[in-house]
């Protein structure tokens, strides 16, 4: 199993723990994503209302974001992060509805489909085509993935934990399995806690290209002003 943590960053929040407590917590984080834990397959039942993420978050390290990554005897491959983000739940969750924040847009195409459950905040269908290209050749990778956020604590105008689950549901054998969670926590600062995993058994994916795809995500949200998305039941090409 491989580790790493994540890049230093300037923080209002105090100074880090000492070395040798910050990797014994990094060890201990990674603990609860056991190997025989990791097999193929969905790993939500969308049927009923998911409340909690699949894996329990990793330590969050003041003043710096923390990422770790690792691969399974079985060949899935996992990352997990926690930073904390200068804007509140609500703005965090209006940016995770625009799947452009968590894809990278210069490769695939995505359509959304907004499907009505009550249980939900919101719950989408994400059909997206990845576009590969070498020399002269040129393939497109399909697949859908369905997203679930869920209120936990607080209301819809002003929610102070939100779940976000999402799973592949549909689409090309390359991904054999792909699923993941975002936790969104509100801080008494107004700040959020934001946490992320993601276990995934693909053609050419490692576990350091998953670590790689959360700190780019986190780059997005940090983005000011980023455009929302979908808010209203329907269909958003992008």
């Amino acid at each position: 199993m491989r580790l790493t943590s994540g890049e230093r960053r300037p923080g209002r929040r105090g100074s880090g723990a000492p070395p040798a407590l910050l990797a014994l917590a990094v060890v201990l984080a990674a603990s609860p994503v056991p190997a025989a834990d990791l097999a193929d397959g969905r790993c939500f039942d969308f049927t009923r209302k998911v409340v909690e993420p699949l894996r329990p978050a990793i330590p969050l390290i003041p003043g710096r974001d923390n990422h770790v990554f690792g691969t399974s005897a079985a060949g899935v491959g996992w990352a997990s992060g926690r930073v904390v983000l200068d804007m509140p739940v609500a703005a965090v969750y209006a940016n995770l509805l625009d799947h452009r924040n968590v894809k990278d847009m210069t490769k695939t195409t995505i359509t959304t489909t907004v499907v009505d459950r009550p249980d939900y905040m919101a719950f989408h269908l994400v059909k997206i085509v990845l576009t590969l290209r070498a020399l002269f050749l040129k393939m497109e990778v399909p697949w859908t993935e369905a997203w679930a956020f869920s209120l936990v604590e607080g209301t819809a105008e002003a929610p102070r934990r939100i779940v976000v689950s999402y799973q592949k549901v549909a689409g090309t054998d390359h991904i054999k399995r792909e699923c993941g969670s975002y936790v969104l926590q509100a801080r008494e600062d107004g700040t959020t806690d934001l946490s992320l995993y993601e276990e995934v058994k693909a053609d050419r994916r490692s576990a350091r290209d998953t670590r790689d795809m959360h700190r780019g995500i986190v780059r997005n949200l940090r983005i000011p002003n980023r455009v929302a998305g979908p808010a209203v039941p329907g269909v958003a090409p992008h």
